[in-house]
């Protein structure tokens, strides 16, 4: 039998949004303490932060499973709603407040470049993570 609307389980946005900016915030707390002397362009260190990007936009994935009780199709809303409330907030910080990431021109055009990378590999794993849960939790037509 088919869900109707009404009977499908809502997304919580406000829920998504909050963590949208959670996770905005843990990036800038990042740069902040210390990321921005690792964002130099001929330093190793910056193919080590784009590869840590990964393992950490999955925890962030997990985390928003885990306490928004999602998964499958719901999980990738999901994270497009915290992706989306992420790159507004870092496009209105980049744009006028550029001094929240950093005040060396070279320096922010790099951690600008980690977050967008960090948010695409987030919506990446979110979609593979999402065709995981629709697998492992298939619905049967009555």
């Amino acid at each position: 039998m088919t869900q109707t609307l009404e009977e499908k389980k809502s997304l919580n946005i406000s829920f998504f949004v909050l963590l949208g900016i959670i996770f905005w915030f843990t990036g800038v707390l990042f740069v902040r303490l210390g990321g921005e002397a690792l964002f130099v362009s001929d330093r190793p260190w910056l193919l080590f932060l784009f590869a840590l990007a990964i393992p950490i936009s999955w925890v962030f994935v997990k985390v928003s499973a885990i306490l928004g009780k999602v998964s499958g199709t719901e999980l990738l809303s999901a994270l497009m709603i915290e992706a989306a409330t992420a790159t507004l907030i870092d496009g209105t910080v980049l744009a006028w407040f550029q001094n929240i990431y950093s005040y060396d021109q070279t320096k922010l055009r790099l951690i600008a470049a980690w977050l967008l990378w960090g948010i695409g590999i987030g919506l990446s794993i979110g979609y593979l993570e999402s065709l995981r849960g629709v697998s492992e939790n298939p619905q049967t037509p009555d």
